[in-house]
């Protein structure tokens, strides 16, 4: 998705990808509603893209921690990046078949959390909790999994962890469909979870598994 200025310095912007067809015709989605979220998306690309350019000719002098130009751009580049990258991952494990999880990842989902129905039940109880992002994700540190939260204000990044499932809990994932019936939200999720695609990430992880 995010590639750098080209080699003779001139701005590349990144461009979103495109929407899966099947993503239309899930159950428990209207084609609305992801198309409306789809347009979200591509608002943080444009936006991440806007950010860059002012960032390549602003005056970087009067930068400072508390209140500058600089800062601000940095802190918007931050998010819409962060966003953009969180979105592809949403839409691109989603479109499964309604099974549970399967492969690899379910053997070590029980491995870490001692079951899978253990496991979904802190991952949705996270989504209840959270504000912006749910993630299943490996951590490179403790070699395990877990399921973080991303996304409020007071929460700092994680580094050192490889999203492996992105759940979206904003309401605009799911407003035009359920209200602020979040609970029956994350049953359509989990309806619609691409495991393949969830082992897939697995497998192109550089670890001890």
């Amino acid at each position: 998705m995010y590639i750098p200025d080209c080699s003779d310095g001139t701005f590349c912007p990144i461009e979103a990808r495109s929407l899966k067809p099947q993503l239309l015709s899930m159950m428990g989605f209207s084609p609305r509603q992801i198309q409306e979220h789809y347009k979200i998306y591509q608002s943080y690309i444009t936006k991440t893209n806007e950010v860059r350019m002012k960032l390549r000719s602003i005056d970087m002098q009067g930068s400072n921690s508390i209140h500058s130009s600089y800062r601000s751009l940095k802190i918007d580049e931050s998010q819409t990046v962060a966003n953009g990258k969180l979105h592809e991952m949403y839409f691109d494990n989603l479109g499964g078949n309604g099974r549970t999880a399967i492969g690899k990842v379910l053997e070590i989902i029980v491995k870490d959390f001692g079951s899978y129905e253990f496991w979904e039940r802190d991952f949705r109880s996270t989504g209840l909790a959270s504000q912006g992002w749910v993630i299943l994700g490996y951590d490179f540190d403790d070699c395990h999994l877990h399921n973080y939260t991303q996304g409020a204000p007071d929460v700092v990044p994680i580094v050192r962890f490889e999203p492996l499932l992105v759940l979206d809990v904003c309401e605009h994932a799911y407003f035009l469909d359920y209200g602020t019936n979040r609970n029956s939200y994350i049953d359509a999720f989990f309806r619609n979870i691409d495991w393949y695609t969830v082992n897939s990430r697995l497998q192109n992880l550089k670890s001890t598994y």
